[in-house]
């Protein structure tokens, strides 16, 4: 007979050893299919929410980049002009130059006046808007519109609209980009010149096309209208041509980056490239500019003085002098230029879109962790068993002369082939299957055009690689237990493992009372050590991931509750104008529902300034860091913060110290400073004690302590008082309506709150402009309430919590949890199957030894569910705290803006995720019954020798 074997550890195969490994495989196809369906799940799980987020991340860029949305902006509160652009023009790293002009508005919507602003068409392709339905505006008086407006205000293409130039107020403005800020902070710079400067636009418009703002992505049509991100006042965009558009000073500056539209923005080399060429404008010429602009303005006062002067010779003396005191102010009166160099991050809705993806990815690098420790644990417990099965073949073998190295093959390729079957079908899952799910809730949150399915060759492969390393060193370890004994020792079958007493035992009175099979099941349970492990483990793996979906919905679910009953102390906010503030505060108190009180603790209705902003973290170079966008809430006095939500500390949960943000109760200059929200502090890593720059709604922007940082887990609000909000930005000149509470006697805050006017519109400066107020009702009749005062003429926006409570979704995040809760379960079902067929399959001649002494077929089930029954108990009970822990940690890693999750389980949540696996047991237990019904006595229980 010819042999193929050469030598002991030669790896030549025979085509008899061929053809018998062919039929090994065959005979255990439901381990190989079990292998490959956790292979599948892991691998799908691994590689789908990755690629549904990079899919979106891929289309962001690809469409930022096609509207060359800006990679710096440069905005200046003094306006911008020529030499700022020739400046900027000459620093290394820029491309590319673009100027914009732009100017807040108003337009009538519903009866209402919402502000808008005009932004023109660059003529340099940057920033440019996607057409959605129409055609761009080419001449003076079109105009294209988003379709926010087109459904907020019902107009159409071909309908004419009229815009009333200048704010509803100043601190009214809405949720803003960088473009909104040079609106305002050009305005401001312009009427410093008194000159035909400032930009100005038709006002009599044609609606010519429906577009879509690069700056913002959000879905107006969705359900991301992101309620926990929404600020006070409502936002339009319009885009007009440059035809039509006066004014030489420019609001602000687009810059394109040197080889930044190659790379991808989402990442930190695109950051590394753009943040180089923002720093040499920063060091190089920021500071020469912002001084020029000034004295700039400044000349141009002087001659405006001069003429003046020249014409008034042969006037009064009285005219002479009041043009002396003019020239005397000239200096003082101007003040100085500061620019804002802003990048892509800070645009619109970049960073909230950013932040979501990293998130919901970050999810999707930490549950495949389980998925692949699973799948280790159930293929050594597979290998293992299938090795132990074919443990005389393997002595036979040796006993030819094959070696080891082959012999191991048998098996080693066996897992290998379930593993990259079961991988190709997770990457088709995972690349195509899964990331069209995600898109689907994606595009209800973002609009994104041009989004595609890509299949990306080294994740997947990699994603393949690591389930196929892992399984197959599984296999290679219970293969090396076999083949390291004598060809002699494998022939002959293994000797049964020796008794020996469990803990239960040497508990007599408990011992002793128990049933003879009860016994028996106890000592099967904990003399098989290995297969304890191996199914608690892969029971509480499975149960674990379906306890950690189930607690991250819970945590959703949770926080409109918290934050709007248990954080908000008011029902209603109201926005207004400030010289409208008092007679809707009036209009307010004609409710019986509202009653008005002037002790700050019944805090019944109290007034404040609430205003969009946004807060910078400073880097660790003294530059920028991270930012976001927040809604300002100024108080007159410290003592009316509580009348607006529960201030406790996010590390301690400890009350929060309000009263002595006032300057008489202060005790250093620790206890000044502003609060912050935990839900806004949370993503830029912000505690108390830090310093960081804060803009107002007039895009000023100042350094500020942070005093504390408050629970919070819904919004981004930061909140302060007058006093310290005159100290950050400076106050308005006080007319007769304003109070200014300096106490400079020091005396106690308690004199000071007894002469507070708590009605006054205007404190320390500052004016204010909302009202927030508890409502006396239901909730029907709250937000029917708030649906009717909307309607008002002078009112901006109205917000009901109740309202908020009810609408609040967040439902990328549930997308995710069924999903990750779906492949938990389908995981559960194909680790219990496993592991009651290898329980059946190393147990065979014990069953029928059973069935020899007479035992029924389902006395056999009895005994042998029993003790799947009860490790699978087991391992719920490990389960459970172990999903809550895993929970815990990923719920912490969701850095997203304006939400924080504190992580809560709902004890039904542990229920449904131990009956899903009870149920399942249940299920296999319905499987496996008939195989033990087959198991014929005679053929089993005859001798191996």
């Amino acid at each position: 007979m010819k042999q193929s074997v050469k030598h002991r550890h030669g790896f030549g195969m025979s085509g008899a050893f061929a053809k018998d490994m062919l039929r090994m495989w065959a005979r255990n196809w439901k381990r190989f299919a079990s292998i490959a369906i956790i292979t599948m799940l892991g691998v799908a799980v691994l590689t789908g929410i990755y690629a549904g987020c990079r899919d979106m991340f891929r289309g962001a860029d690809r469409f930022l980049d096609s509207q060359r949305l800006y990679d710096i902006q440069i905005v200046s509160t003094l306006g911008l002009t020529d030499d700022d652009v020739a400046a900027l023009k000459a620093v290394n790293g820029v491309e590319r130059v673009q100027t914009e002009r732009s100017a807040a508005a108003t337009v009538i919507v519903n009866g209402s006046n919402e502000s808008v602003t005009l932004t023109e068409i660059g003529t340099n392709g940057m920033n440019q808007p996607y057409l959605q339905e129409g055609r761009l505006p080419v001449k003076s008086g079109e105009v294209a519109v988003t379709k926010k407006f087109v459904r907020d205000s019902g107009l159409m293409i071909g309908d004419r609209l009229n815009v009333a130039l200048g704010k509803v107020a100043a601190s009214a403005s809405s949720e803003k980009d960088k473009s909104d800020d040079a609106t305002a902070s050009g305005d401001a710079g312009n009427e410093s010149s008194g000159d035909d400067s400032t930009p100005t636009f038709p006002t009599d418009l044609t609606i010519t096309g429906i577009v879509l703002d690069p700056l913002d992505l959000q879905n107006p049509e969705g359900y991301s209208a992101g309620a926990f991100r929404s600020s006070a006042t409502t936002d339009y965009t319009f885009f007009l041509p440059s035809d039509g558009v006066s004014g030489t000073v420019y609001t602000a500056i687009s810059l394109e980056v040197e080889g930044a539209s190659a790379l991808d923005t989402f990442t930190d080399r695109y950051d590394d490239v753009v943040r180089a060429v923002r720093e040499r404008i920063e060091t190089t010429i920021q500071a020469k500019r912002q001084q020029a602009r000034r004295q700039q303005l400044i000349d141009e006062a002087n001659q405006r003085i001069a003429d003046a002067r020249a014409k008034a010779d042969r006037q009064i003396a009285e005219a002479q002098a009041e043009l002396d005191k003019q020239a005397a102010s000239v200096e003082s009166s101007i003040p100085q230029a500061r620019w804002y160099v802003n990048t892509r991050s800070t645009a619109g809705t970049f960073s909230s879109l950013e932040s979501d993806l990293n998130s919901i990815e970050s999810i999707g690098r930490a549950f495949p962790v389980v998925f692949l420790l699973v799948a280790v644990l159930m293929s050594l417990t597979t290998m293992t068993r299938m090795v132990e099965e074919d443990r005389g073949l393997i002595g036979t073998y040796m006993g030819l002369g094959y070696g080891n190295a082959l012999i191991a093959s048998r098996y080693v390729l066996f897992a290998l082939l379930a593993c990259l079957i079961g991988g190709g079908l997770g990457d088709l899952i995972g690349f195509l299957g899964i990331p069209a799910f995600l898109l689907v809730v994606l595009e209800g949150m973002y609009v994104v055009p041009g989004v595609t399915l890509l299949y990306d060759w080294a994740y997947g492969s990699v994603g393949v690689l690591l389930f196929v390393v892992g399984v197959a060193v599984a296999t290679i370890v219970a293969c090396r237990g076999e083949v390291r004994h004598m060809p002699a020792e494998l022939m002959r079958p293994k000797s049964p493992k020796s008794g020996s007493r469990v803990l239960l035992e040497r508990i007599g009175p408990l011992w002793r009372r128990m049933k003879f099979l009860n016994k028996v099941t106890a000592r099967n349970l904990f003399r098989f050590k290995g297969r304890l492990f191996m199914t608690v483990g892969g029971v509480a793996g499975c149960t674990a991931l379906i306890v950690c979906g189930l607690a991250i919905n819970d945590t959703v679910d949770a926080l409109p509750v918290t934050q709007y009953q248990d954080v908000y102390r008011y029902d209603l906010m109201v926005v207004t104008d400030h010289d409208a503030l008092s007679p809707v505060r009036s209009r307010l108190l004609e409710n019986n529902a509202i009653n008005d009180s002037t002790a700050p603790a019944a805090g019944a209705l109290t007034l404040a300034r609430v205003e969009s902003g946004e807060i910078t973290t400073i880097a660790d170079s003294g530059g920028a860091g991270e930012s976001e966008t927040v809604q300002l809430i100024t108080v007159p006095y410290a003592d009316q913060l509580t009348n607006i939500a529960d201030f406790r500390s996010s590390v301690d949960g400890t009350t929060i110290r309000t009263d002595l943000l006032d300057r008489a109760g202060r005790a250093d200059a620790e206890s000044s400073g502003v609060i912050v929200a935990q839900s806004a502090a949370n993503a830029l890593g912000i505690e108390a004690g830090d310093t960081v720059t804060l803009e107002n709604g007039d895009a000023a922007r100042e350094t500020v302590r942070v005093y504390a940082v408050s629970r919070s887990v819904i919004g981004a609000d930061v909140y302060m008082t007058s006093e310290y909000y005159r100290e950050a930005f400076g106050g308005g000149a006080e007319g007769s309506g304003s109070t200014d509470e300096s106490d400079s006697d020091g005396s106690g805050a308690g004199s000071a709150s007894n002469s507070r006017d708590y009605t006054a519109t205007e404190v320390n400066g500052v004016e204010m402009n909302a009202i927030f107020a508890r409502f006396v009702g239901s909730d029907d009749d709250q937000i029917a309430y708030a649906d009717r005062l909307a309607e008002e003429q002078d009112v901006l926006s109205v917000t009901s919590t109740a309202d908020m409570r009810r609408r609040f979704s967040f439902d990328l995040m549930g997308a995710v949890v069924a999903l990750i809760v779906a492949l938990a379960g389908a995981l559960a079902l194909v680790v219990l199957f496993t592991l009651a067929n290898t329980n059946v399959s190393e147990r065979v001649r014990e069953m029928a030894t059973l069935k020899v002494l007479g035992f029924f077929d389902r006395e056999v089930h009895t005994y042998v569910n029993r003790e799947m029954l009860i490790l699978t108990l087991m391992g719920i009970a490990v389960g459970l705290p172990l999903g809550r822990w895993i929970g815990g940690l990923l719920t912490a890693a969701l850095n997203m803006p304006g939400l924080y999750f504190a992580v809560t389980v709902r004890w039904y949540s542990y229920a449904i995720a131990a009956a899903v696996t009870l149920a399942f047991a249940l299920l296999v237990q319905l499987l496996t019954n008939p195989v033990l019904d087959r198991i014929d006595p005679v053929s089993s229980l005859k001798s191996v020798e």
